[in-house]
């Protein structure tokens, strides 16, 4: 017996839910699946019920090849895999059996050896190919998803990075593998997004040469932690490090937590963090140690090292560098979010937007009635959304070959931290809108749409809350605006733009300069008044959220131009002309959607009612391809819901 065979026999026995391979709960009919498969082999499009689609303007293989980029035989096994019932929808299991249906679901894709030399050494080819992995299981179930991300990127991603290469030799093959099942113990119930001020103590012990870990009080409890409750038998732990007696920040240790057999080991408490408003095929848990004891080789040494004698050294001079260092991991939790997230409002809108094509309601009276699709204020709900997931999607694919070649530092940081908070805002308010375009049948839990956005909700707040992350980019940029601010308007890096009068006329640009120039303004004046720089930065709070948007949106449509104009040199005429118009609809919604293009005195009253009317205009030149675009997402028919398809035959009576 293999490893990854041993793994998971002894974690299916440990979560001991036998109904899931009883099929208690029923398998909901399926029949509109394999009616659509079978359409598909007869060569016939499995268009909605009643639906005659316009020529496509551009080639749908050629757009899937844009947006998802790369490992297309991955996804496209991965997909035939989950034809497997064992995949198939269930909402009405319990906690433990969600949870045991979680692992069996990991097992059978685990056995696939995708994830071989996917992680040991971070390559660009292995990172791809791990990213194909779980952006195929995120379409399936967000549960799974998480479940696998959290051991492979979170903990893997920890030991890969923070380890070094003696380290990374030892232990990749056997994460791999899941010979070592792992989890990542950062959070803490007093902290979230403030990694810095953890409370879990590590002190190196010089005579046992151990580091000594302990929980010094309840708020110092690890939180959340993704597979601790159950599966787990290490973890990534972070912690304050102390050396004879001085404190080094927080840094990363390797950690056993349990025996093979699933029992604690000595100095660790286990409990569960029990059922949430969604994900509950994973078993979050909390973690207590007392006096436990971490071996020396098991400091993950990459950036930081203590000497057996107890001599600490570094590679980063300042503490600062060290701790963005020690959160290198997090950057890549965070385009896996944004990734995610996009795909489940893909999900939503393939779903929403097919059924509006197909659904009608109310008409003339002597006539047929009107299809959702056909009516104005139908396209203004979904047809936005849909042009804001090609822009996200396609300035997504600029941020992850920058961490897949380990491209660290501040533009990785302000990218990814900016992107996971717009993009899985987008993903909520999508899913929402999508849920109730779909009225009735978008309630139901086997149309997925409603069960995608409780399990998505928490995509919010971990990897970092948004409202934090936004914040966060603007402290990173605010320095390099003040610069040119204190120097008499002479400015450089990216705000030379200001130099150049002629470049405030686009709305975009004068949106950021002014917001931060209004920042920049208030923090002095804040300063002036006696406050810290700290304090005056906190106190404009609101306002540096809004000059953090007006940075990631500015950043956003600077790299889709960018792509527009590889499209335009490579002749691909259709992509760009269909893409150009998706992006002129996302700029013309966020323009309108948001008063802080006016109060900041970017737009004038009359630019904004045209902005207004543009949102239209688009939604209709958009409307006869909207088939076209969701189809060229690439998701088969069972990822979907019965009602993209034929919803009526699906609940007819014969179908009973």
């Amino acid at each position: 017996m293999n490893g990854i065979d041993a793994t998971f026999d002894r974690l299916e026995a440990e979560f001991n839910a036998p109904s899931i391979h009883e099929l208690s709960s029923p398998l909901l009919n399926r029949q509109w699946a394999q009616d659509a498969e079978d359409q598909k082999h007869a060569g016939i499009h499995p268009y909605p019920s009643g639906v005659v689609a316009a020529r496509p303007a551009f080639n749908q293989k050629k757009m899937r090849e844009l947006l998802d980029m790369n490992s297309f035989e991955v996804r496209d096994r991965l997909y035939e895999l989950f034809k497997d019932p064992v995949f198939a929808p269930r909402y009405n299991d319990s906690l433990d059996e969600q949870r045991a249906r979680t692992i069996q679901r990991w097992s059978l894709i685990a056995k696939t050896g995708l994830f071989r030399n996917a992680l040991r050494k971070f390559t660009p080819e292995g990172r791809r190919r791990y990213e194909a992995i779980l952006e195929s299981v995120s379409a399936l179930d967000h549960s799974l998803e998480i479940k696998m991300s959290v051991h492979y990127g979170l903990f893997g991603g920890t030991v890969s990075l923070m380890g070094d290469d003696e380290q990374g030799d030892k232990w990749m093959p056997k994460i791999e593998s899941c010979e070592m099942l792992g989890c990542f113990s950062m959070t803490e119930l007093g902290h979230g997004s403030n990694v810095k001020g953890i409370q879990t103590t590590a002190i190196y012990d010089i005579p046992s040469q151990t580091f000594i870990v302990n929980t010094p009080c309840e708020e110092a409890q690890k939180y959340w932690i993704g597979g601790a409750f159950q599966s787990a038998r290490w973890t990534a732990l972070f912690a304050q490090l102390y050396v004879k007696g001085v404190c080094h920040g927080v840094h990363p240790f390797l950690a056993r937590i349990r025996n093979e057999s699933g029992t604690p080991v000595e100095g660790v408490t286990f409990g569960d963090c029990g059922a949430k408003i969604g994900l509950n095929g994973v078993d979050n848990g909390r973690i207590w140690f007392k006096n436990f004891r971490v071996p020396h080789d098991y400091l993950l040494r990459r950036n930081s090292q203590v000497s057996l004698d107890g001599v600490f050294t570094s590679n980063f001079k300042s503490a600062d560098e060290r701790f963005g260092a020690s959160l290198a991991s997090l950057s890549g939790g965070r385009v896996s979010v944004s990734s995610g997230s996009l795909i489940q409002a893909k999900l939503g809108l393939t779903i929403a937007i097919r059924y509006g094509l197909s659904r009608r309601a109310f008409g003339p009276p002597d006539g047929e009635e009107t299809r959702l699709m056909d009516y104005p204020g139908f396209q203004a709900r979904l047809i936005p959304p849909l042009a804001a997931t090609f822009v996200m999607q396609l300035v997504l694919n600029h941020l992850k070959p920058k961490w897949q070649h380990r491209e660290l530092g501040r533009e990785l940081h302000v990218w990814s931290s900016g992107f996971k908070a717009l993009i899985s805002w987008h993903a909520l308010k999508t899913l929402q809108e999508t849920r109730e375009a779909c009225g009735g049948q978008g309630y139901k839990c086997e149309n997925k749409i409603g069960p995608m956005r409780n399990s998505h909700d928490v995509a919010l707040t971990y990897e970092g809350d948004n409202h934090i992350l936004l914040q966060a980019v603007t402290k990173t940029v605010l320095p390099e605006f003040m610069r040119g601010f204190k120097n008499g308007g002479d400015f450089d890096g990216h705000f030379s733009y200001l130099n150049d009068r002629a470049a405030l006329q686009k709305v975009d640009l004068r949106r950021e300069a002014a917001l931060f120039a209004r920042l920049a303004t208030e923090i002095k004046k804040k300063v002036e008044a006696g406050q810290s720089s700290l304090q005056a930065f906190n106190h404009s709070a609101v306002l540096v959220e809004d000059t953090g948007r007006a940075h990631v949106e500015l950043l956003m449509m600077e790299l889709f131009h960018q792509t527009l104009s590889n499209l335009q040199s490579r002749g691909e005429s259709e992509l760009f002309d269909i893409l150009s118009l998706c992006g002129a609809l996302h700029i013309a919604r966020l323009v309108d959607s948001q008063a802080v293009f006016i109060r900041s005195g970017a737009l004038t009253a009359l630019e904004a009612q045209n902005a207004h009317n543009n949102v239209q205009i688009f939604c209709q030149q958009l409307r006869p391809q909207v088939l076209h675009l969701v189809d060229s997402f690439g998701y088969p028919p069972h990822l979907l819901a019965p009602i993209a398809f034929d919803y009526v035959r699906h609940n007819s009576r014969s179908r009973l």
